[in-house]
């Protein structure tokens, strides 16, 4: 009976404290991994709700004028903004900028700018056909992305790409959205633009300004 008491109050073993500091690591070191994935997507969902958004105000602007904004670069996306179509209040603004770039509108909106927000629209310069809906192979056709500062990929100018530089969200003619991972072309970040070895971001505008 004593004995029993005495095991009792040992406590746990070494090899028992071992394995409960084995699972302890175990968790940490998912975390460390799982949350900043589970962030990710989540801004990456939030980004496509934004994209959907400036969409929507698209084909409002495509039933007043019979076409999309014949502008170029962010001021493409921006028609919207200039057609009055989308209010001018900061909950309105926020649809211009990229969730994970933790930074939104100004309170002034002074940053809903070509420069200031955060996607980037078509190169126009030349057509004389706006784009619409109803165009041939507007399902391929990327009318919408985020900003790829220019750069030689050094730490700061990863710094500056969205989503933690793991890829980056598109909209197209057609309207649906997608995200297209570093990882799937060759580990390097989605270049844009005519250089841009991706064909559907071969004719959007690069963010010349960062």
């Amino acid at each position: 009976m004593g004995s029993t008491a005495r095991r009792n109050r040992s406590g746990f073993t070494l090899i028992e404290l071992l394995v409960v500091m084995a699972i302890i690591a175990t968790l940490a070191g998912l975390g460390m991994v799982g949350i900043p994935r589970i962030m990710r997507q989540a801004d990456i969902t939030a980004c496509k709700s934004h994209l959907d958004a400036i969409y929507k105000s698209l084909l409002i602007y495509q039933t007043n004028h019979k076409h999309f904004p014949r502008a170029s670069g962010a001021e493409f996306v921006l028609g919207v903004w200039h057609a009055g179509i989308v209010d001018h209040t900061q909950k309105d603004a926020e649809i211009f900028f990229c969730p994970s770039m933790n930074l939104g509108p100004d309170a002034d909106l002074g940053n809903v700018t070509a420069d200031g927000i955060h996607y980037t629209g078509p190169d126009q310069v030349g057509t004389r056909k706006g784009l619409a809906p109803q165009d041939l192979n507007a399902a391929e056709k990327v009318i919408i992305c985020d900003k790829v500062p220019s750069g030689n990929g050094d730490a700061e100018h990863l710094a500056l790409l969205p989503h933690a530089s793991k890829g980056i969200c598109f909209l197209t003619l057609a309207g649906s959205t997608d995200w297209i991972e570093a990882a799937s072309v060759g580990g390097e970040y989605p270049v844009i633009g005519a250089d841009s070895p991706t064909e559907k971001f071969q004719k959007m505008v690069v963010d010349e300004e960062n």
